[in-house]
């Protein structure tokens, strides 16, 4: 079982990759606030049954959960805005730009190592993602087109924030900066960091007035479905982040598996064109994360 987290990331990977085409469907009919709190709150309500001894977490966890619920809040909103104005093949390789941050982030936090190999796999990373924001230039105005990859570009770095913190959060390893030799489990992570990111985007609908229609939303197949996935995606996220085995750089080069579900949805269900280009890039960064690990 020791490369078990392996598996549960390449879940995570393919559940992400369906998550994404998820949210396109559902904002078809809904806000994307009335998406990100629907969606989220019901996924919260669903991780209650599964959570075990909430209630024992200590302070310093809570803080920490605080701040990760605050990142993602903020992750989400830009993510959610870039997926409903782009080609979700085109989004989908763009949000492979996260490679760089969380391979920077790991090195620079966590202590993780990285050799000439990972390097050369950063390297075709980036120049698969420059080839498919010239492909987006071509299908969005200049302004727009400029305005979304800023957007993706302010999520791919939070999301890669967040995904250290996971790491840091749930380390089983003794004597770490702020937590010392406390412990939590994936469990009680998930329960909290759900309830703060509800609460979170609930004070926000309130402050900006937002008008939700809550029967709309409830009744919306795709927020309950997505909902669903992303409680089964984090779970294989956070035990996969307890193994002391796995590293933040190698994690999240698997989940890039994800653009390949994002790439197969966006020609199936929208129809989309230029498929075989936005291949092409994947490809590229594929053979990239490919170097990187192996």
């Amino acid at each position: 079982m020791q490369y078990l987290w392996v598996l549960l990331i390449l879940v995570y990977g393919i559940v992400k990759g369906l998550r994404e085409t998820l949210k396109k469907k559902a904002m078809e009919t809904n806000s994307v606030l009335e998406v990100l709190f629907f969606y989220t709150l019901f996924a919260f309500l669903m991780t209650i049954p599964m959570s075990y001894d909430v209630f024992s977490v200590g302070w310093k966890f809570h803080i920490a959960l605080i701040v990760k619920a605050g990142i993602i809040f903020i992750a989400w909103l830009c993510a959610l805005n870039s997926i409903k104005r782009l080609p979700l093949s085109i989004y989908s390789v763009m949000d492979m730009g996260r490679v760089v941050f969380s391979v920077l982030l790991g090195i620079i936090f966590l202590e993780e190592s990285i050799d000439v190999l990972q390097i050369l796999g950063m390297v075709f990373v980036i120049i698969g993602i420059t080839l498919v924001n010239a492909s987006s230039k071509r299908t969005t105005n200049e302004k727009t087109g400029r305005g979304v990859v800023v957007l993706v570009l302010i999520s791919c770095l939070l999301n890669s924030v967040s995904g250290v913190m996971d790491k840091w959060i749930l380390s089983t390893q003794g004597d770490r900066w702020f937590f010392g030799d406390a412990t939590v489990t994936s469990s009680q992570v998930q329960f909290w960091y759900m309830l703060y990111l509800t609460a979170l985007y609930g004070l926000y609908i309130l402050i900006k007035r937002e008008k939700i229609n809550v029967k709309k939303c409830v009744r919306c197949p795709w927020i309950w479905i997505l909902s669903a996935i992303f409680v089964i995606a984090d779970k294989c996220l956070f035990i996969a982040n307890s193994d002391p085995n796995s590293t933040v750089v190698a994690m999240t080069l698997i989940k890039q598996s994800s653009v390949l579900v994002t790439i197969a949805m966006g020609k199936i269900i929208y129809k989309e064109k230029d498929i075989f280009y936005r291949i092409f890039c994947a490809l590229i960064i594929i053979v990239g994360i490919s170097v990187s690990i192996f």
